[in-house]
């Protein structure tokens, strides 16, 4: 029988270099153990003293989690945080246009487990319902919050526009039932709402930027131009979280030429990537006022920033909030995400701006809960320049 040599060479090394690619991986592997006991020896001392005293058996899917959101939120960075499922519920219940609208926001009651009304708009229609800050909801419709499980009954407050719920409420300790009608559609988008005003100016509000955002608008903008004359247009970031900063780059893109940028870098990695504008400018005749706040925040600040920065358009109010950096968002089971701060926007080439904010060209005082009334300043300011 012929041996083929040449086979058992290749044999021989390719082992070789599986054992020795598995080697440094395990050394890899064990050297990433070693520093984790060295760096974090008190965490799995801790861990050690639950397993053998602690006088109960310790759910141990808890570690993980628990662990996790330790980690997280102590790096004390507010954009960085750890959210779970029972947030992201609360959160969208917050958020939604009906409760928006009624002018209310809750949390859990630690202590009773029942609905913790935090914070009541003034003059608002849960104001005049009779709703206070810190008012606890016992029940709804009948059924117990507390047994039923907050975050199980708290999408109960949204629902069909026009439809009622019975809440039993304590003021003070005193008990009473307060009639809730939901006013808006819950899951009719508030991402943008506009108004034309009677001088001809189109006021525009945005309070993120989410896919599609561009589209809506320019379907909206190019309605109104084949109806109207459009003397100037008002873009409203005051309560923008951000979202979407493509987005935010395209809707700048309408107005702006081509040689704007937005860059985001990572800061461990170095990667960089790269927003720019275009060379189609579609509406190129239109004044633009942007109005911001400290509410107004990440893209909506990048949107303000550009229009500052270029002189297409005037920016009014007050400081914005100060987030110039992104994050970078993981799931880590079916129950818990978190977000952690990657690296930084930079807008052109200004400098950037976390935690400091964008400063108007027209700095202009305001009570946010002005923000549509009659007492709108900054909106006042807006439509005097561009009258």
């Amino acid at each position: 029988m012929k041996i083929d040599f040449t086979k058992i060479t290749y044999g021989f090394f390719g082992a070789c270099a599986v054992a020795g690619l598995t080697y440094l991986g395990l050394a890899k592997y064990y050297e990433k153990e070693i520093a984790f006991g060295e760096n974090y020896g008190e965490v799995i001392q801790a861990i050690d003293d639950i397993d053998n005293v602690y006088y109960q058996e310790p759910d141990k899917s808890e570690y993980s989690r628990n662990m996790i959101a330790g980690l997280v939120n102590g790096l004390n960075d507010r954009f960085t945080f750890c959210l779970d499922r029972n947030m992201e519920t609360e959160n969208s219940v917050n958020k939604s246009a009906q409760l928006l609208d009624a002018g209310f926001y809750i949390v859990r009651d630690t202590n009773s487990e029942n609905i913790l009304i935090s914070n009541v708009e003034p003059s608002s229609p849960a104001e005049k319902m009779g709703l206070c800050r810190g008012d606890l909801i016992l029940k709804i419709d009948g059924v117990s919050v507390a047994k039923v499980g907050y975050y199980n009954i708290i999408e109960k407050l949204i629902g069909k526009s026009g439809t009622s719920v019975e809440l039993l409420v304590e003021h003070d300790g005193k008990r009473n039932i307060v009639n809730y009608v939901r006013e808006k559609d819950f899951d009719k988008a508030r991402n943008q709402t506009s108004e034309l005003c009677d001088n001809g100016i189109f006021c525009y509000q945005f309070d993120k930027f989410d896919v599609d955002t561009v589209i809506q608008f320019v379907s909206e903008f190019n309605s109104l131009l084949n109806e109207k004359e459009i003397k100037g247009l008002i873009i409203d970031l005051r309560q923008n979280e951000g979202g979407d900063i493509e987005e935010a780059i395209k809707f700048f893109d309408l107005f702006a030429p081509a040689g704007n940028q937005v860059l985001t870098q990572e800061s461990r990695s170095g990667k960089i990537c790269t927003f720019q504008t275009t060379d189609e400018i579609k509406y190129k005749d239109i004044k633009v006022a942007v109005l911001v706040s400290n509410d107004t925040y990440s893209s909506g600040e990048i949107l303000a920033s550009l229009f500052k920065d270029t002189g297409l358009g005037v920016v009014i109010g007050t400081q914005t909030g100060g987030k110039g950096v992104f994050q970078v968002r993981k799931r880590f089971n079916d129950f818990y995400d978190y977000s952690i701060v990657a690296g930084y926007y930079y807008v052109n080439d200004l400098p950037n701006y976390n935690g400091v904010g964008i400063t108007p060209d027209i700095v202009v005082d305001m009570d946010q809960r002005f923000i549509g009334t009659d007492e709108d300043t900054q909106l006042q300011k807006a439509l005097e320049l561009l009258s």
